[in-house]
């Protein structure tokens, strides 16, 4: 992934050009399944294809808050012919082309107009993406244009974002996903390219010279491999023109692109088990098969997922179940990981127990019990009408989305279904054909199979005798005997493990409900433990609501323990609701616990009709707690490897931790650990039992409802709680510490075993007003492009760069991270240091009268856009009610925004980031660093220096 660059005017060449005069093809819409929300009722779309080849979604969308693009290249690293040169081509496609040479100013004009920009290269394509307001799509589509026309691929730029690539390489090098994935390519075939190094690194493209670079892009970025989205406020003829102008120009070289013809997988792989030493303490089993490619691109049955679907339920009867009631497994997942087109892994993966590690032979039996069931059992048509019915709910019942991801998924699946026809083979299973599952289930061979087994090697008496090449991970493969492969081939039917019933929360109507316009939530309900709010929806228009629930308990505070309690009530509660959790997730109903220190928040939201029914079940469940010790030890050993795996954190992650430590008195994970070894069971039941004993609940029931069934659902929970009032009077309060500016500035050093170094600055800017806070605004929108490219962009310190800004109890806080593994924490405070100096002097520069009115315009559009979905319209409405307290709040922002004036803004803002704030605490995280790349100061004497050197004369 990337951002970055280029300079402001448009090519006068293309200025000049006349749409009417280009060629296009409108390319027939096939897709026949509509779109039924009534917000998005006057969404437009059309098809084209230019002369060039270039493939064209236009999305016409009048009430999107942000218009978007996305580009997908037809070519990613497996047409490496370097290790790394499709990624690395990635990031100098950022660094500035003919029209808009300044390397940073394109990330700079796509934040100053609010806007997010991205990509990312995976084995068969490269995506590139960005938002921004609606008024600077045109100019931000041309610089994205210019991407695919004219880059510039500077000679200096090329040597700086090595340090780049080599950045990201060293941040994933102790990942331990990355590393099962590294291992599978360097066990992998051979003869195909996924064996490759994808991402590269300082030492794969340090000697590739700029003429390699200019013809692999000639040579694989031609329009006809090329697939655009566009999504805009502007009219369908406008955004025609607009992409026809601009996109043109893109050569269209002969290209034929070849999908690989041989295995993914190895012989080697194949019927064996490889066991990997990870980095965080990991308990997993994976099972991984390779699709034939007859199935992985039929995209019409969907035989692969609709397989998966079935497998990944947790109901009664169901293969995880069965792993649970064993005390086998923690958690559990089927998934199809795609490649390409024609490319997919099926992957089966547990989370298992300690006991479950010693069980790994009786685990993947259970596995292929669960397959056998499958091929011997008729498929009930229900389990097909469900999969079908709620794929085609979701396409045609879609909340608007996130513009930036909207792009950004869209360019991808274009790539994989025909323009005409797209997105509804994407979408929606439409055929069920038994006897393709069937042939597609008999492919899941126990000796096709590859067998991940990710655990410290001791625990599971392996001796890790193979290092990978690039992140040096241990590992060891071991071929599975031939009787035990033949047993699985084998399994017979298990009778717990059977074919999961029919969903009770499938929706049987979606009729959206007649209610009177209200631009305010009404207050429901209120007495001395709860307040809640309703507010019906008459914007979505989808048949959705989202119930959000606060609540506040004596029993929930800041102590390490409390927390510990809290976190072991939570694993018992969801244990409790599986088969609930299960059937109302594949139903389009989800629920989220968020356990902070002095609350949980519930958020359950989806397809209303079932939603109070579930809402009701979830609330029974957690007044009747229960746990067993031999559950409660499993919910331990799972917590004590969360809190242990936090150490195994990136460095700036750990730093964070001990940010929030010091500044909100948050327990750190070491805390917890050890507050969890002295809690038994005892403890847990005991915190259970009092929980719905006092409580203060906050509820907000938002969407497709109306007051009268709200009110009556308040009553049923109030009902089922049947608790005493926690009053307000008795509640603790969140506190933020306030740093003295006595004595600072202050830092905090520590140590961690992972590679890399971090350092993380916080700089305290006073009590929340609505001025400070727009001054805060306009600041800390400059200080996060120029910090970027500062430290980034130019420095090549590291390749997380970030600063951003937040406010937490009523106080003002800014934000400075870099994760490097190159540069010291002290080097990289010193930079910091450096860089809010040269900010402070040149102020009028970076933010100069036009920048401030320009930024100071879209942060007031950004705060007047309406939220993408009804989701985060309620917690945005949630925050408002029970946090600030007032539903006028953003009103208030915006007028603080229009009344601030630029030499107020410089005056204050000099002030917060210059050394007369010494309210400032840097958390500095030494790790790991390589020894080429270790270059620091060490502390010396005289003698020793002189011992080591030599003294020399002419």
């Amino acid at each position: 992934m990337k951002y970055f660059l280029s300079l402001i005017c448009l090519s006068a060449s293309l200025c000049a050009v006349d749409p009417s005069a280009l060629s296009y093809t409108i390319i027939q819409d096939q897709c026949r399944v509509p779109i039924l929300t009534p917000s998005l009722a006057e969404r437009e779309t059309e098809k084209i294809i230019l002369e060039n080849g270039l493939k064209i979604l236009l999305i016409s969308d009048k009430d999107t808050p942000q218009s978007s693009a996305g580009v997908c290249v037809g070519a990613g690293s497996w047409k490496d012919d370097h290790p790394g040169i499709a990624h690395f081509l990635e990031h100098m496609l950022f660094m500035g082309t003919e029209a808009y040479p300044d390397e940073s100013e394109y990330m700079q004009f796509i934040k100053d107009h609010g806007g997010k920009v991205n990509a990312y290269t995976a084995p068969d394509r490269t995506v590139y993406m960005f938002s921004i307001h609606n008024d600077a799509y045109a100019q931000a589509i041309d610089r994205l244009s210019h991407f695919f026309i004219d880059p510039l691929f500077s000679t200096s730029c090329i040597q700086r974002e090595l340090n780049a690539v080599d950045n990201e390489h060293a941040k994933n090098i102790e990942h331990d996903g990355w590393r099962q994935y590294m291992i599978l390519k360097e066990t992998g075939n051979p003869d195909h390219p996924n064996c490759k190094f994808s991402t590269g690194n300082k030492d794969t493209l340090c000697e590739i010279p700029q003429s390699d670079l200019k013809n692999w892009y000639s040579s694989h970025y031609n329009a006809n491999c090329m697939h655009l989205v566009m999504i805009s406020s502007l009219s369908i003829a406008e955004m025609r023109d607009l992409a026809v102008t601009k996109f043109s120009p893109v050569t269209n070289a002969p290209y034929q692109k070849k999908n690989p013809q041989s295995s993914l997988l190895s012989g080697q792989q194949k019927g064996s088990m490889i066991f990997i030493k990870p980095v965080k303490d990991l308990k997993t089993l994976s099972l991984c098969w390779e699709v034939p490619k007859e199935f992985a691109a039929n995209l019409e049955e969907k035989a692969p997922e609709f397989i998966a679907y079935i497998l990944n339920k947790e109901v009664k009867g169901s293969l995880f179940a069965k792993l649970k009631k064993g005390n086998i497994a923690e958690n559990f997942h089927v998934c199809c990981d795609r490649f390409s087109k024609d490319s997919l892994l099926f992957c089966i993966d547990i989370c298992l127990t300690d006991s479950g590690l010693l069980q790994i032979d009786s685990t993947i039996s259970y596995v292929f019990a669960a397959l056998e069931r499958l091929r011997t059992e008729k498929l009930p048509d229900y389990l097909f009408q469900e999969f079908k019915a709620m794929a085609t709910i979701d396409y045609q019942y879609q909340s608007r989305k996130d513009a930036f991801e909207m792009a950004s998924e869209t360019a991808s699946d274009m790539l994989y279904e025909d323009l005409s026809s797209y997105p509804i083979k994407t979408k929606i299973p439409t055929v069920f054909s038994p006897q393709r599952i069937h042939s597609f289930l008999n492919t899941l061979k126990p000796a096709e199979c590859v067998y991940f087994v990710i655990a410290e090697p001791s625990k599971v008496g392996v001796v890790t005798d193979r290092e990978e090449k690039w992140m040096k991970a241990k590992y060891a493969i071991i071929p599975i005997d031939q009787k035990q492969l033949q047993a699985w081939q084998k399994p017979g039917i298990n009778p717990e493990i059977n074919l999961p019933g029919q969903n009770p929360y499938i929706p049987n109507q979606l009729t959206l409900q007649d209610t009177p316009l209200q631009e305010i939530p009404a207050l429901i309900h209120q007495d001395e433990g709860s307040e809640v709010y309703f507010l019906a929806d008459h914007y979505y228009g989808t048949p959705e609501t989202v119930f959000t629930f606060q609540l506040k308990s004596p029993l929930f505070n800041q102590t390490p323990k409390a927390q510990v309690l809290a976190d072991l009530w939570s694993y018992a509660l969801q244990e409790m609701l599986a088969d609930e959790l299960s059937f109302a997730k594949d139903a389009g109903i989800q629920i989220e616990l968020k356990l902070k220190p002095l609350e949980a928040i519930i958020y359950i939201r989806g397809l209303s009709e079932k939603m109070p029914l579930f809402t009701k079940k979830v609330f029974q469940a957690s007044k009747q707690v229960v746990c067993s010790q031999e559950k409660f030890q499993i919910y331990v050993s799972s917590l004590v490897a969360s809190y242990e795996n936090v150490s195994k954190e990136l460095p700036v992650c750990q730093a964070l931790e001990q940010m929030s430590g010091v500044i909100f008195d948050q327990p750190t994970s070491q805390q917890k650990l050890l507050a969890l070894q002295k809690t038994c069971l005892k403890d847990l039941c005991d915190f259970s039992e009092k929980f719905s004993q006092c409580l203060y609940m906050q509820a907000l029931l938002y969407g497709n409802l109306n007051q009268e069934l709200a009110t009556e659902l308040c009553k049923e929970i109030q009902t089922i709680l049947a608790t005493k009032p926690y009053s307000l009077q008795s509640q603790a309060k969140a506190k933020v510490l306030l740093l003295s500016d006595l004595h600072g500035p202050y830092k905090l050093v520590f140590e961690t075993n992972r590679q890399g170094a971090a350092a993380l600055l916080l700089l305290q800017e006073g009590s929340f007003s609505f001025e400070s806070w727009a001054i805060q605004q306009v600041l800390s929108q400059a200080l996060e492009s120029a910090f970027f490219e500062t430290l980034r962009t130019k420095q090549q310190t590291a390749y997380i760069a970030k600063a951003w800004d937040d406010e937490k109890e009523k106080q003002l806080l800014q934000y400075f991270a870099v994760q490097s593994s190159t540069h010291t924490p002290t080097d990289l405070l010193a930079r910091f240091e450096l860089f809010l100096e040269d900010f402070d002097k040149n102020l009028p520069m970076e933010i100069s009268l036009e920048r401030f009115e320009k930024i100071r315009a879209n942060l007031i559009t950004s705060l007047a856009m309406r939220s993408e979905n009804m989701f985060n319209k309620a917690k945005e409405t949630a925050k408002l009610a029970f946090y600030y307290q007032d539903f006028e709040w953003i009103n208030k922002q915006i007028d603080s925004l229009k009344a601030l004036s630029y030499d107020y803004f410089c005056i204050a803002a000099q002030k917060l980031i210059s050394r007369k704030n010494s309210r400032r605490l840097a958390i500095l995280v030494e790790g790991v660093m390589a020894d080429d790349k270790n270059f620091c100061y060490e502390l010396t004497s005289k003698e020793d220096v002189q011992a080591l050197g030599q003294l020399t004369s002419n």
